[in-house]
């Protein structure tokens, strides 16, 4: 007895998605090292920061990481990732001194959202 169409297409489908969940983890891993960098430098700034105030070239290098950091996380999967890098980011924008002295938790966060994956 040969599969129903139904049966065909949702087999084809999963295949699909067999196959992209493959890409994603293979390009996952192949940027591992930047995202170890990435998160580095998150601390670095997240450190500096933690006076509340922070010089302007640290600043702004991770603001653009953390932007980057808010477009990526969420196509692999790490939704709450997101969702902190968009906070950093949201806070570097335009910093306030009290806003500041958040962003070692936060980083750390980061980090603790992605740890499976790292």
């Amino acid at each position: 007895m040969e599969p129903s169409a139904g049966s065909t297409k949702a087999s084809d489908s999963m295949k699909k998605n067999d196959q992209i969940d493959n890409v994603l983890a293979s390009l996952w891993q192949k940027n591992l090292p930047t995202l170890r960098e990435r998160l580095d430098l998150i601390d670095r700034a997240a450190s500096i920061a933690a006076s509340g105030t922070i010089p302007e070239a640290p600043r702004l290098e991770a603001y653009n990481i953390a932007h980057k950091l808010t477009g990526s996380l969420g196509m692999f999967g790490y939704q709450q990732g997101t969702e902190i890098a968009r906070k950093i980011e949201h806070i570097l924008k335009a910093p306030t001194p009290k806003e500041l002295t958040t962003l070692p938790a936060l980083a750390k966060d980061l980090r603790s959202s992605l740890a499976s994956g790292l």
